[in-house]
This record gives structure tokens, sequence and C-alpha cells, in this order.
């Protein structure tokens, strides 16, 4: 069993207790025995129910570098990549055994391909995954940089595994800058199409040339850029603890695989005056350059300081959303879940509206141009299978 670090501290509480013990009992000034035992009432066994796991150098150092790391007693954080040393090095030994799955192979691992087919031929490495403390977790948050072989991977099959332990995964997906070659086009591609045929969806895409060029304000005016924005994200969607069981319910009724998010954070309630204002500004920065006259379902919670309550409450906030919505999209559905009232005496409000069902063929058709040549040349050495490319292919071409 893995302990917080809070109960780290009172474990050694005790153990220097229990040296002070061989001190002779004329010279003891207080109970030893009844701080002891002051403590080991202390101690709860540590039960995360939420999960926050990067795959891949750039999540891993996007979240070791945020505020998210100062949170380990509500989360179990889990760092995913191909060397447990490098993980290491990157937290500065900040992190436990348990924080770490390296696949600490010396195998290649350039190409998404080459670790899949390890992976699925051996199934040590998922042991492993299952052996951290996932045990109670209900939801997880899996984000990977899926430019590399080990994110390319990794992410459907973490997702996939995810789901068979009776845990909701929210998967977050970086996709390529467009100036980046075809190798990590072609582990993209793969990856989210392996994703859709093992189940491991919905899958929220965001772009990393969106992501570098973001600018914005956390709920404390403080500026938010580029990739902070990405554990900015994360604690918000941490925050609904039943999103991933709400999303994935979203996703199956209406036959959804892809959402991208546009977020509203840090918005004064006096300075913009409404939701619809507020909504406004997140349309002009993006996490994915996408066509929302196309979507079909948009998923949106809000969290709203708690004084402004009666001003904003769910049945306003709904109409306002509908309003807003109107004139730019035909939907099916927009489901508007129950805000995050919180204590803060500012008036900052932060927006999350997952948008889904939107046209992805561009996207797709457009990285598929750019690894033709790569993907035929894996096909000629026989490192892939064509009936299972063939399956990919069309798992996203035909979405």
């Amino acid at each position: 069993m893995a302990f917080s670090n809070q109960q780290q501290s009172i474990i050694k509480n005790i153990e220097k207790h229990i040296d002070l013990l061989l001190i002779p009992s004329y010279k003891k000034t207080f109970d030893i025995l009844e701080n002891i035992e002051k403590h080991i009432k202390q101690i709860k066994q540590w039960i995360p129910k939420q999960a926050i796991i990067a795959i891949g150098k750039l999540p891993i150092q996007t979240i070791l570098n945020g505020s998210l790391m100062n949170d380990v007693s509500n989360f179990l954080h889990l760092f995913i990549d191909k060397s447990t040393k490098e993980i290491q090095n990157w937290s500065k030994s900040s992190l436990k055994p348990y924080n770490i799955l390296g696949l600490d192979t010396k195998n290649d691992t350039l190409f998404w391909f080459q670790v899949y087919q390890d992976l699925t031929k051996n199934n040590s490495f998922m042991r492993r995954l299952k052996n951290k403390p996932l045990h109670h977790v209900d939801q997880a948050i899996v984000v990977s940089s899926l430019e590399e072989g080990v994110g390319s991977s990794l992410f459907p099959l973490i997702s996939s595994q995810l789901q068979t332990m009776n845990i909701n995964p929210i998967s977050i997906a970086v996709l390529p800058s467009q100036v980046q070659p075809s190798d990590v086009n072609f582990n993209t591609f793969s990856s989210l199409g392996l994703s859709i045929l093992s189940g491991s969806i919905p899958i929220i895409l965001v772009s990393r040339d969106n992501l570098e060029n973001y600018v914005g304000v956390n709920r404390k005016g403080t500026k938010i850029e580029s990739n902070m924005i990405i554990n900015y994200l994360i604690e918000l969607l941490t925050n609904k603890t039943n999103l991933a069981q709400e999303i994935s319910e979203l996703s199956r009724s209406f036959n959804i695989k892809f959402f991208t998010p546009i977020l509203a954070t840090g918005a004064s309630f006096r300075i913009y005056g409404s939701i619809e204002n507020m909504l406004e500004t997140g349309l002009f920065k993006p996490l994915l350059e996408f066509d929302l006259s196309s979507a079909s379902v948009i998923y949106v919670f809000l969290r709203i300081p708690s004084h402004l309550k009666t001003k904003l409450s769910r049945e306003k906030i709904d109409l306002s959303l509908a309003n807003w919505l109107s004139d730019k999209v035909n939907l099916k559905s927009i489901y508007l879940t129950d805000p995050i009232y919180t204590q803060n005496t500012n008036d900052r409000i932060d927006a999350v509206m997952l948008v889904g069902g939107f046209n992805t063929t561009n996207l797709f058709t457009s990285m598929k141009n750019k690894i033709e040549s790569i993907k035929n040349e894996a096909l000629n050495l026989s490192f892939i299978d064509e009936k299972e490319w063939q399956k990919i292919d069309e798992s996203l071409i035909k979405i």
C-alpha cells in the first residue's frame, strides 16, 4: 500500500518516539507510548479516487512543473515513459516508486509498432500497471503526446486497460505541430486509429501549436501560458468526479469519438457582464482548429464563486448557453452539468465546453497525406500488417 507525504511524516514521528524509548525512564519528560498511540490513530489508509496519468516526455514535464503536484493526497499521479531513471531525473527525486512506470526496454521505440507489438505479445508491463495503487480509482485523466513511439503506442493500451479495471478514463491526446515531420504524424494517426478500434474513446484532441500559442488567466488573475493550460484543464476536469461517466454516456448515445475543449478561464463576471460574453472569448483561443458549425454535441460545466449562485443558477446558465449557441451551430444535444460553486470571494469564473462530433475529415486526411511514404515503407518491410493498417485507416477517415 502506498502512503501520502502526510502519512509518511507521521510514521517518521513514530520512529523518533520509538528511539526515545531507549532513554532511561527518569530522563523522559512526557509519556512516549501515549504519543505513539496518538500518531498511530492519525494514520488513515490512502485511497485515491482519481488518477492523473501522463505518458511521454511533454505531458510528464508539463505536469511535474505545474500546481497539480501540490495535491498528492487526493490523486494518484502516475508517470509513464521509456525510462524509469529519466522520469526520476525530471522529477528531481520528488516521486515515489508507485508514481513511476518505465518501459525500461533496450528495444527501439521510435515508431508506435515497435512498442505496441512488443507489449501486446508480453503482458508483463500491464501486470506492473495493475500493481499500482489503482484499485479504488473511479476516474483517470490520461494525457499523452502522440508524436513519440512510446506515447502513441501506450495511449490506446493504457486507456483500454483502465476500462477493463472498471476505471473511467478521460483521454487527452496532444497532436503534433504542423511543422513536425512525417514520422510523428504516422505515430499520431496510428495511435488514434488504434484507440478507436480498441474502444478507448472518447478522446479529447488538442493541438501542440495551439497549446504553445495559448495565453489566458486563471481564477486568481494570474497569466497562463503555453502548455500550462494542460494543468489547468486537468484541474478543472478533476473537479467533476462523474465527468468521465457523463462524457462516455454522451459519446455512446450519439456515436461521438472525439471532443475538443473551448475554455473561458478566470473571466470576471463584473467585466464580462454575461456568460455569453465569456464563452465568446473562448472561441478566439481554441485548443484545436475545427469547424464549430459542424459539431453535434456540447458538454458544458462551470466553476463559479458561490456568492454568484443566485445570479448564475443552472437554469439561468442553461438559457444563456442555448441563446449563445443558437446562431452558431445546430446541435443534437447540449449537456449542461451541475456547476461547481466554490468559496472564492472574487468574481472569476471558469467555463469548460467539450465540443464533440465536429468534422474531422480534413484533419485526418491532411495527416494521412503526410505519412503516405513512411506508411508504404513500413508495409513493404512487413513492420505492419496491411489488413491491420486498413482498419486503422478506415476508423479515422470514415468516421
